[in-house]
């Protein structure tokens, strides 16, 4: 296939990819392939649109496909990375990703996808040269800012990860993935209203975004009245009563063992338990209120 030719079906699969057209892309795909056999290219981008799709099968073999043909081209290992890490195959992954920075250093795409699977696999100083070298590259401040945030949280630098968020979404309003990052800090933080509007904003930009989604249901519940006032009002009673409780609930427990005791039909054993259970519990609820209360 042409240099022209594939340029054509480049710009055709963009605008069928921007419409979420993912049938046509792969049809259009299809039919270069028929007129062009053994071209990695269009084997590579099959595969990414496989992977869009959900054929997480079709996507694997297509990505092999694409490094027999082309074993000493960045793109098709790059692409087997891609699909292998999405498969959780993080060996492979990291292999091929390991590859297609050795066979070309200078794309950001190789290093970003490095930097994916070192993050993966927890080894956050790794992931952190690796965006370095990304950055260094030419990379986008809107594909780094995420796994910053990332790293932060794996290194257990909560705050550090929290403002990388803050930062992400007031610099990208339109990123949905931002938005949903940053919601779940302000959830994490106790804003539940600041979280929900943040979910919201996600799920307009990206009606697909499950993390997005998951976090809505969370906060919907906790924002429900019904919820908030009955959660607080069986706690509130349970807390008050809770001595009367214990003391009406052993003195039935009890009279419940000197019935037995009368009917003489469950021996000693089975009432003395229960004497005791009814005996016990007053006590032990004073005993914790006391250890609690030091």
């Amino acid at each position: 296939m042409s240099q022209l030719d594939q340029s054509l079906i480049g710009a055709r699969l963009g605008e069928l990819i921007a419409d979420a057209r993912f049938a046509d892309a792969l049809q259009l795909l299809d039919d270069g392939l028929l007129e062009g056999p053994g071209d990695p290219w269009l084997s590579g981008m099959r595969a990414l649109l496989l992977l869009e799709t959900g054929d997480l099968t079709g996507a694997l073999t297509a990505s092999a496909t694409a490094v027999q043909q082309a074993p000493v081209a960045a793109f098709a290992h790059w692409t087997r990375g891609v699909v292998l890490l999405r498969a959780n195959i993080l060996p492979g992954a990291q292999r091929a990703a390991e590859r297609a920075v050795t066979l070309d250093p200078e794309e950001s795409d190789t290093h970003l996808l490095l930097a994916r699977v070192y993050l993966q696999t927890s080894h956050w100083e790794l992931a952190r040269m690796a965006i370095a070298d990304a950055d260094s590259h030419g990379a986008e401040e809107e594909e780094l800012l995420p796994l910053r945030a990332a790293i932060a949280a794996g290194r257990g630098l909560e705050e550090r990860a929290r403002d990388t968020w803050r930062v992400f979404a007031m610099k990208f309003p339109a990123n949905a993935l931002a938005r949903t990052g940053h919601a779940w800090t302000l959830l994490e933080a106790g804003d539940v209203q600041g979280a929900h509007e943040e979910f919201q904003q996600a799920r307009e930009l990206d009606p697909t975004n499950s993390w997005a989604q998951e976090g809505l249901v969370i906060t919907k519940t906790k924002l429900l009245p019904v919820h908030r006032r009955w959660s607080g009002a069986v706690w509130g009673r349970v807390m008050q009563r809770r001595e009367e409780t214990m003391v009406i609930t052993g003195s039935l427990l009890a009279s419940v063992a000197l019935s037995l005791l009368g009917l003489r039909r469950a021996g000693i054993v089975l009432p003395f338990v229960v004497m005791t259970v009814g005996a016990g519990l007053p006590m032990l609820d004073a005993w914790r209120r006391g250890v609690v209360t030091r």
